[in-house]
């Protein structure tokens, strides 16, 4: 019997994955389950990044970010969410609205913006 989520999820991973390495990083999927289990994929910048990736209809970001984050350690972490829903007669749920957020918390975000100079 086939886990239709699962491969949705795996599909996701996969991509995200993908989409990173178009952007010239060295990025790579993690092995799931067990205690080590730090997130889905993993990117190498100076320091590693986590990406946690969800594919589903609704999902509790405060609830899932927390967890992640738990798992994820001390290494930056970014949660990505592809919001799936059936649309009309269709079979298959596709992306509703934005195709993918990203979403960091404040820590992170004051990492990722610093460098940047203000525009006056």
């Amino acid at each position: 019997m086939v886990n239709k989520p699962k491969i949705q999820g795996t599909r996701f991973e996969t991509k995200t994955k993908e989409l990173l390495q178009s952007w010239g990083y060295k990025a790579y999927r993690l092995a799931e389950g067990g205690m080590a289990d730090e997130g889905d994929v993993q990117v190498e910048l100076p320091e590693e990044m986590i990406f946690e990736c969800k594919a589903r209809q609704a999902l509790n970001i405060h609830q899932t970010y927390s967890k992640a984050k738990e798992k994820a350690g001390s290494k930056p972490l970014v949660l990505a969410w592809k919001k799936l829903v059936k649309k009309g007669n269709n079979k298959k749920r596709t992306a509703d609205g934005v195709s993918t957020l990203y979403i960091v918390d404040e820590e992170l975000l004051k990492e990722l913006l610093h460098g940047y100079k203000r525009q006056t």
